[in-house]
């Protein structure tokens, strides 16, 4: 009697079928991950990502939106900045400024315009969330790097791009009261002197934010990613590794939708530094002779536009301290020991 009469069916099918299946699976998935890796060289793609539109190129980064914001700081309509000459001429000059500029993976990246609005609203930090930069992405690298993955790489830029357009006000305000003291010999002005504190409060805000978000996103959760994506098995676990990683990096940079009153909070900070440039560049000093200084005719406006950033920023730093004690979101300890480091919000 043959040994194949007496074992069953199941048995002999997981021999001489499944076994052999496995086996074959098994040398399939590893061909398809070197294929990904060696062969389309997937790890660059990812890493060109996080240099444009993760703004880890901090150069072109910087060139970018000073590109932007200048033209925009002038008044331009959006039909004369959103066009595509203009907007390419921006993108080829940031990328001349790139240290990854020469690289192939650069002629990826295109502007897109998702509407164009009638007008810029004066003082919305979001003016330019009309704007996407792309990344194009051919097959079959799209399996992983898929139009859903571009989205949430795209409302990460958008909110870099609203920090970078508070740090170049704030630079322009700084450039403003620079002028003023040597044209105006202001530096003696009491007014002047506040203002100086004033805007270099609204910086420490700005700077901490943008420490927190490339410290969470550009570092902490790219290691994390990094680790992960060096034992994938399968197409399957690359792209979740990827879609995980994506999903992080908003989670972290407060992006989600159970994070939104959070970054209302933000958002109406960032209009108020956009206001003050406004109320600080709207008018010009003044001589007060019976005192013997420089005056703004709009301190007063300004004051009160600082003391409530002042009480916004307070009232943020009150949230997220409640927030790390309930245990949501324990990297927010992160940003909670750069805005506090010398007690300042605790101690007010």
């Amino acid at each position: 009697v043959q040994l194949s009469e007496l074992l069953s069916l199941p048995v002999l099918m997981k021999r001489s079928i499944t076994t052999p299946l496995v086996s074959h699976v098994s040398l399939v998935n590893k061909a398809i991950v070197d294929y990904y890796f060696v062969e389309l060289n997937v790890e660059k793609h990812f890493e060109a990502l996080r240099h444009f539109l993760l703004m880890e190129d901090g150069e072109f980064a910087q060139s970018l939106s000073d590109l932007l914001f200048e033209k925009l700081g002038t008044g331009q309509t959006p039909g004369e900045l959103l066009n595509p000459l203009v907007l390419n001429s921006i993108l080829n000059k940031a990328l001349q400024y790139s240290l990854h500029g020469d690289s192939h993976l650069a002629s990826n990246l295109s502007f897109a315009l998702k509407y164009l609005p009638d007008m810029f609203k004066p003082n919305a930090p979001d003016a330019l969330t009309c704007l996407d930069l792309r990344y194009k992405v051919d097959w079959p690298l799209n399996i992983v790097i898929t139009e859903n993955c571009m989205n949430k790489y795209n409302k990460i830029f958008s909110f870099l791009l609203q920090l970078k357009h508070m740090v170049w006000t704030l630079k322009d305000v700084w450039f403003h009261l620079k002028r003023t003291a040597l044209v105006k010999h202001a530096s003696n002005s009491v007014q002047f002197r506040q203002l100086q504190l004033y805007k270099h409060e609204m910086q420490h805000f700005v700077k901490v934010i943008q420490g927190y978000i490339a410290n969470q996103i550009l570092h902490v959760t790219w290691c994390e990613f990094g680790n992960k994506l060096s034992s994938v098995g399968n197409l399957e676990e690359i792209y979740r590794t990827h879609a995980e990683y994506l999903n992080k990096a908003i989670f972290r940079g407060l992006l989600t939708e159970k994070a939104a009153p959070v970054m209302n909070i933000i958002h109406s900070i960032f209009s108020l530094i956009l206001k003050f440039r406004s109320q600080l560049i709207s008018q010009s000093w003044n001589f007060d002779s019976s005192k013997h200084v420089a005056v703004h005719p709009n301190f007063g406006l300004m004051q009160q536009s600082y003391n409530t950033f002042k009480y916004y920023s307070h009232f943020l730093f009150n949230v997220v301290t409640k927030l790390v004690n309930r245990g949501y979101q324990p990297h927010l300890e992160d940003f909670l020991l750069r805005i506090n480091f010398n007690n300042y919000y605790k101690d007010n």
